[in-house]
């Protein structure tokens, strides 16, 4: 053949061939694009192929609490605290033809300023959602709701009641605004317990616990029954409480020991809340507890023991209120009284406790959060505290 003809052909179909390829059809791969879930909220969507919608979002605090401001300070005795700390929340929503499907999980990393570091689990529960009722199972809040006030933190007070505790409840929605709620609660969440803050996080861990009455494998019964109506809502609450009891020697007024049982005691609680204007809103609550200390606020640092034979009667009474100072700032004030009685020997707590929670963007919350108590115990001693706490968080 010709070499000519050969380069010219060749020529001829390498110019051709990028026309005739474009010529062809693309088939494309299919894609699953992730969808919004405007059914359950903001902020879930839908992963592909799945029915579940799921959130994911979390915080970012920092925290900072002075010692107290009525004594010098002393790095030992006196100090201040400050951590950081970071949640995330994990939530899916499932619709089913037997009931919706709710999960949620709260995690969280904390560091402390003596350089230790934690992580906990925080909410964790399963819930179904039938058509006025849902079932909850796992950890979460208290079914019993007393009122505690509206400061951002509570630096100092105010006390409230109910714990978040291991639990089987359910709540049910009447119309017109009438709720009701009842639950099954792990009763250890719940005991008396006294111990030595040795962190100064405001809290007593379970490794610094010196003598407990938190009882195990026993349950708490919870109730609540809300209505809300115009501006006005209430709630009325009880409780059921378990604990190890303590049997007082005849000796002397805290001497004796636990002796082994399970006893019960039993709390109320009744909240009045009034949203008075756009801008601002009114709180009061009065708890009464008979061997229940948790839920009137705790011992509060003061020696008060559960016993079946020599009861500790306590209540606490709180009123507050809040105010949308500006459309970014918000401001808070909270008064509350607690009383304790038991062998004859009286104590009790007054505080009062504000806030400022400047918000200039969305989910960013700068809050200066300032307290004082008195303390009067059963020895007729009188003490006052004072602590002022710095908070900066971001939730997105």
């Amino acid at each position: 053949m010709n070499f000519k003809k050969l380069a010219i052909a060749a020529a001829a179909a390498a110019a051709a061939t990028p026309a005739m390829a474009a010529d062809l059809p693309v088939v494309a791969e299919p894609v699953n694009y992730v969808q919004a879930c405007d059914a359950f909220g903001a902020g879930y969507f839908q992963l592909p192929g799945q029915d579940t919608c799921i959130r994911v979002h979390g915080r970012i605090r920092t925290n900072y609490t002075s010692h107290d401001l009525t004594e010098g300070y002393d790095r030992g005795d006196n100090s201040y605290s400050a951590y950081a700390k970071g949640y995330v929340y994990l939530e899916s929503m499932t619709d089913t033809e037997v009931a919706s499907i709710k999960t949620y999980t709260e995690l969280n990393t904390k560091w402390d300023d003596d350089s230790s570091s934690s992580v906990e689990v925080g909410s964790a529960y399963l819930q179904f959602g039938f058509d006025n009722t849902t079932v909850t199972i796992g950890r979460t809040g208290s079914v019993y709701s007393a009122f505690g006030g509206y400061s951002a933190i509570g630096t100092v007070g105010p006390a409230s009641g109910g714990e978040d505790a291991l639990q089987l409840s359910a709540s049910t929605s009447f119309g017109n605004g009438v709720t009701a709620s009842f639950g099954l609660m792990d009763s250890y969440a719940s005991g008396n317990a006294f111990g030595v803050d040795l962190d100064k996080d405001g809290a007593i861990s379970d490794a610094e616990k010196v003598f407990s009455q938190q009882a195990s494998k026993t349950v708490n019964f919870e109730a609540s029954l809300g209505v809300t109506q115009g501006m006005f809502s209430a709630n009325l609450s009880g409780a059921v409480h378990a604990f190890e009891d303590f049997e007082f020697a005849s000796s002397g007024p805290l001497l004796g020991a636990l002796n082994g049982d399970v006893a019960y005691g039993y709390a109320i609680a009744a909240t009045v809340e009034a949203n008075v204007s756009e801008d601002v809103k009114l709180g009061f609550g009065a708890s009464y507890a008979h061997n229940a200390l948790s839920y009137t606020g705790g011992a509060q640092d003061l020696l008060f023991l559960e016993s079946s034979d020599d009861a500790v009667k306590s209540y606490t009474l709180v009123a507050g209120v809040e105010a949308g100072l500006s459309d970014k700032l918000t401001g808070a004030l909270d008064v509350s009284y607690s009383a304790f009685d038991q062998l004859d020997e009286d104590a009790s707590v007054t505080s009062v406790n504000g806030s400022l929670d400047y918000s200039p963007v969305a989910g960013l919350n700068i809050i200066l959060d300032a307290g004082w108590a008195n303390t009067e115990d059963a020895a007729g001693n009188d003490a006052d505290t004072a602590k002022v706490t710095t908070r900066v968080q971001y939730t997105f």
